[in-house]
């Protein structure tokens, strides 16, 4: 893995568990969640995304995670990645512990799909010689007919997004 790639991850999981990492009292619950999320990630590959990508018609509406109750819709969403519902009871826990500063790095999306939220999505930005660089990562649907396709579109909404103020974009998945 390349060595900007690598940091740009190493950056984006130590925000990622900094939202229970730097509590003062994180629930054991949150911690669980905190730790089923980076087992889960530590299984993605990584790709340099080099062409520019026109997203295609989507079926969803795309919303950037501003406020704690789109934190909450994130959550539910992400959560289904998990099979188990103890385990989706901790990782729900875990993310609705997010919290976003001024000058975050982090841009969450949730999107909806005939108005519920169904999708979700992140670009972590970061600057390297002095260049911004994107990892678009956490790109998932509910477990629904058209899963695939929702995931595709998310993941088309993020290319093209990070595409327009990024020198590099690294899709993991």
């Amino acid at each position: 893995m390349p060595l900007i790639t690598e940091k740009l991850i190493t950056l984006k999981n130590a925000w990622m568990a900094s939202h229970v990492t730097d509590a003062e009292f994180p629930t054991p619950l949150s911690e669980l969640g905190l730790h089923l999320y980076q087992l889960a990630h530590s299984e993605l590959s990584t790709q340099i995304i080099d062409s520019i990508i026109s997203p295609s018609e989507s079926s969803l509406t795309f919303y950037p995670v501003d406020c704690h109750p789109l934190t909450i819709r994130y959550a539910l969403v992400y959560s289904s990645y998990w099979q188990q519902e103890d385990q989706q009871q901790a990782i729900v826990e875990y993310l609705t512990q997010i919290m976003f500063e001024a000058e975050t790095k982090a841009q969450l999306y949730v999107g909806f799909y005939n108005g519920k939220p169904a999708a979700t999505g992140m670009i972590y930005t970061d600057i390297n010689d002095d260049k911004k660089i994107s990892l678009v990562s956490d790109i998932h649907a509910l477990p629904l007919p058209n899963q695939t396709q929702l995931m595709q579109n998310m993941e088309q909404f993020l290319l093209h997004t990070a595409q327009q103020t990024s020198a590099t974009v690294i899709l993991q998945k």
